[in-house]
């Protein structure tokens, strides 16, 4: 597949080809079709975020068709469209969770490429 990827903080975006994966077990796979790429993804690219490991993909809330499923999926189908966003969970019982700032929680959920 084709990715753009930042290969380290303050690098340059970069066109890169990454191979494809079969699905694992609760894992989908989605063939995207669009992206959203916005101010948040800056931090990427700055290296902002603590303990962001690189090259990383920047770019969320994406739009695509899912193109193959794990063994252990069964609400998802091949040929389905279905939308991601960025924050997909938090642990609900840490201090900033208790607050209401699940986006810092050290343990939240996140869609992975």
């Amino acid at each position: 597949m084709h990715s753009v990827q930042v290969p380290r903080p303050h690098g340059s975006l970069e066109i890169v080809e990454r191979a494809v994966s079969e699905p694992k077990n609760i894992l989908a796979r989605i063939k995207i079709q669009a992206c959203g790429v916005h101010h948040g993804d800056s931090v990427t690219k700055g290296g902002l975020f603590p303990n962001i490991e690189y090259p990383r993909v920047p770019g969320h809330e994406i739009i695509g068709l899912i193109d193959a499923v794990g063994s252990d999926v069964i609400q998802c189908k091949t040929g389905q469209l279905v939308g991601v966003g960025w924050f997909a969970g938090n642990c609900s019982y840490r201090e900033s969770c208790r607050r209401g700032d699940f986006v810092t929680c050290q343990y939240a959920k996140v869609p992975e490429i």
